[in-house]
């Protein structure tokens, strides 16, 4: 039988496993082998995508709840997202939801490369493309963070790739016959730098980027500089034309230095989230039932939004929720060494334990009450 310390060593072995985003075939491996020694059917490689799964359990006629599985560490920090707790209490979640439940049915896909590492990234808005989520009327899961909380907001992305070239040439001996690729790019950051001040305020506007590649010595002139940026607001649709401005920049700063650019998306863009606000209520209902004192959800949903995630894609399809659950103390930064050893610590293996509860709570109440059931659909109808 399923049991807390299974959770708990899926937890670690996944921290262990540090693989990340589009690599993470161990880590796929191990939710797939737990799930089908539960009695779940699971098709791997799930939509084309090679660490994907998808695993479901039928009980009865009723809705489908489906829970989703990240399982992505960060290069260089490994699981300092605390993405090994979101796989083990999807997993622990839906085998407690299973155990209790005579209608519906069950399924736990997943997600891989949320951190958008490598060829999968985005992978939510991926499997949504190629109908993942069409068959699936409710969708659960949590994150890990520095308190307990519902209803966290986030900023929509678009993570881009510029790749200026030029002409090298001797910097002393002919400069004359240089294009330099690093001008164009050092322009386009400067450019970018000034963007910030003539942005709406009231978007929650981030703009971040690096030089990835400048040139290989000081007298030759670089014929080949990359830049990568992030652009982020909380309104997608401003979003678009930010990139369009960003476009712009870099089409003007190619002009000026005579220098040839490409520019690509890199993964798909992420969305806003959407909140059920029923989902919501009853989710921090039962966290208080557990002995859990979340924050309350009407300041969490208006507070200013932080980060970016593909779950925000999916709560744009379906009604969605997700919980934040405490594994470390309030103020402590995210995807750092801090918050890696974290998602190890005995304050996660008790978050883990407490939100896979909360969660399987949550998806009985789906399943077991048409009444809730068509409230929560109501409510994702009416807020378009």
């Amino acid at each position: 039988m399923f049991s807390e310390e299974d959770a708990w060593s899926i937890a670690l072995k996944i921290h262990g496993l540090a693989e990340v985003g589009s690599r993470e075939y161990e880590s796929s491996k191990l939710l797939i082998e737990t799930l089908r020694a539960e009695g779940f059917s699971v098709t791997s490689e799930y939509a084309g995508i090679p660490t994907a799964f998808r695993a479901e359990k039928k009980l009865g006629e009723g809705p489908t709840v489906g829970f989703l599985a990240e399982y992505d560490a960060l290069p260089g920090v490994g699981h300092a997202c605390g993405h090994n707790i979101i796989a083990a209490a999807a997993v622990y979640a839906a085998i407690k939801s299973a155990a209790r439940l005579k209608v519906g049915r069950i399924v736990v896909i997943g997600t891989p490369d949320e951190e958008g590492s490598g060829e999968w990234s985005g992978s939510k808005i991926l499997l949504a493309e190629r109908g993942a989520f069409s068959d699936i009327d409710f969708v659960l899961m949590t994150h890990p963070g520095d308190n307990w909380s519902l209803g966290s907001p986030s900023l929509a992305v678009q993570d881009l790739e510029v790749t200026f070239n030029g002409v090298a040439t001797h910097e002393a001996a002919s400069p004359e016959k240089g294009i330099s690729a690093l001008d164009a790019a050092i322009l386009t950051y400067t450019a970018v730098n000034m963007l910030r001040q003539h942005v709406r305020r009231d978007a929650n506007v981030v703009i971040h980027g690096v030089i990835r590649e400048g040139g290989k010595a000081s007298n030759v002139t670089p014929d080949r500089a990359i830049l990568v940026y992030g652009l982020r607001s909380s309104d997608t649709d401003y979003l678009k034309q930010l990139i369009m401005r960003f476009r712009l920049i870099v089409q003007g700063c190619a002009l000026a230095t005579n220098a040839a650019y490409s520019i690509r998306n890199i993964g798909p863009m992420y969305s806003t989230t959407k909140f059920n606000y029923p989902l919501i209520e009853y989710a921090q209902n039962v966290l208080k039932e557990l002995g859990v004192m979340p924050k309350d959800y009407r300041e969490t949903t208006n507070s200013i939004p932080r980060g970016s995630t593909d779950f925000a894609n999916v709560s744009q399809l379906l009604p969605a929720l997700e919980i934040t659950c405490k594994i470390a103390p309030e103020g402590t930064p995210w995807h750092s060494e801090a918050s890696a050893r974290a998602a190890v610590s005995n304050e996660a293996k008790e978050a883990l334990l407490m939100v896979s509860e909360a969660l399987a709570r949550v998806a009985s109440r789906l399943l077991s009450d048409p009444d809730f059931a068509e409230k929560v659909r109501e409510d994702f109808r009416s807020h378009a």
